[in-house]
C-alpha cells in the first residue's frame, strides 16, 4: 500500500515542513498578558517582505478601511491580533513555500494562485453570510491544498503519475490520490496543520473542504472553503490541478444561507480581490 510512504513522512517530524519561524515567534509572543503592539510590530519587521505585504493587505479592498494605515503598530490596534497573526501566517506560508522547488508536473505558480484564489473566495462567501471571522475563513482558504505540496515535495514520483492520471482521465484528485497514495490531499494537509498547532477550525476546514467524507459537524466555515474551491476551478483563478470543475453541494449553500441571485455580486468581487490579492502576495 501506497499509504505507508505518507504515514512515513507524517510520522517524521523531521520530514515536514515547520511553521514559518516568524510567525512560531509571533504565536509565542502572543501568550504573554504583556505583549504590546509595539512588541508584536518589533517581531513582524524582522522580516521586512512579510510586513510589507500585512500591511499591503491591511490596506488593499479587503477591508476597504476609511483611512491608510501607515505603520504596523496603527494596523495591529484597528484589526485586533486574531487578524493580523491570520495574515502573518499567510504570508510567511507563501513566503516559505515558494522557496521550495519541485521536480513534479504540478505547476507551482498557478498552484499559489489557486490557493489565493480559493482564499479570497472564501473570505467574500464568509462575509456574504456575516461568518464572526472572514480572515479565520480566508487562512482556511489558503491552506486547504496544502496537502498537496506535501506530496509533490516528498513523493515527487508518486504525485507526478497522480498529475498526469487526473490530467489524462479527468477524474477528481481526491479519488487517484487515494487510489495511489491509500489517502488523498486532505488527510496529509490535516495532518501538518495538527502539527503546526492551528486551530481546530482550521484543521476542519483543510480536512472537510471537499466534503466527500461528510463530516459529523458541517460548519459555515467548511461551507465556505468548499464552495469557493469550486468557484475558484470554475473562473479558472489559478490551479490546483483539477481537469474538471466538481459541483458545490447544495448542503453547503444552505448551510451559508446565501441566496444564489447575489452569485454575480460574489463573483464580481472576488475577480477584483484575486487580482489585488495576487500582485500584494507575490511581490
Amino acid at each position: 500500500m501506497k499509504t505507508n510512504k505518507v504515514e512515513n513522512i507524517i510520522s517524521s517530524v523531521d520530514r515536514l515542513p515547520t511553521l514559518p519561524i516568524i510567525y512560531t515567534k509571533l504565536t509565542n509572543l502572543l501568550q504573554s498578558p504583556n505583549a504590546t503592539a509595539k512588541m508584536i510590530s518589533d517581531v513582524i519587521t524582522e522580516d521586512q517582505a512579510i510586513a510589507v505585504r500585512v500591511l499591503n493587505l491591511v490596506n488593499s479592498a479587503f477591508y476597504s478601511l476609511p483611512q491608510k494605515i501607515g505603520n504596523l503598530k496603527h494596523a495591529i490596534v484597528i484589526l485586533g491580533l486574531n487578524q493580523i497573526r491570520n495574515l502573518v501566517l499567510v504570508t510567511s506560508t507563501i513566503k516559505m513555500f515558494k522557496e521550495i522547488k519541485s521536480d513534479s508536473s504540478f505547476d507551482m505558480q498557478k498552484f499559489w494562485e489557486h490557493s489565493i484564489g480559493c482564499a479570497v473566495a472564501a473570505r467574500v462567501l464568509a462575509e456574504t453570510a456575516y461568518l464572526k471571522s472572514p480572515d479565520d475563513v480566508f487562512t482556511g482558504g489558503l491552506l486547504h491544498d496544502i496537502g498537496k505540496l506535501v506530496h509533490a515535495i516528498y513523493l515527487q514520483e508518486d504525485f507526478t503519475a497522480v498529475v498526469d492520471d487526473v490530467r489524462e482521465s479527468g477524474l477528481p484528485m481526491i479519488e487517484v490520490e487515494k487510489r495511489i497514495f491509500g489517502c488523498d490531499h486532505t488527510y496529509t494537509g490535516k495532518e501538518l496543520a495538527i502539527k503546526w498547532n492551528l486551530s481546530q477550525g482550521t484543521v476542519d476546514m483543510i480536512r472537510h473542504h471537499h466534503m466527500s467524507d461528510n463530516p459529523a459537524e458541517l460548519t459555515k466555515e467548511i461551507s465556505a472553503v468548499h464552495i469557493g474551491n469550486t468557484l475558484c476551478i470554475a473562473l479558472s483563478l489559478g490551479s490546483g490541478g483539477e481537469k474538471k470543475v466538481p459541483v458545490a453541494q447544495m448542503k453547503a449553500w444552505e448551510i451559508l444561507d446565501i441566496e444564489m441571485n447575489n452569485l454575480e455580486t460574489i463573483i464580481e468581487r472576488i475577480d477584483r480581490l484575486f487580482n489585488e490579492s495576487v500582485v500584494i502576495l507575490e511581490s
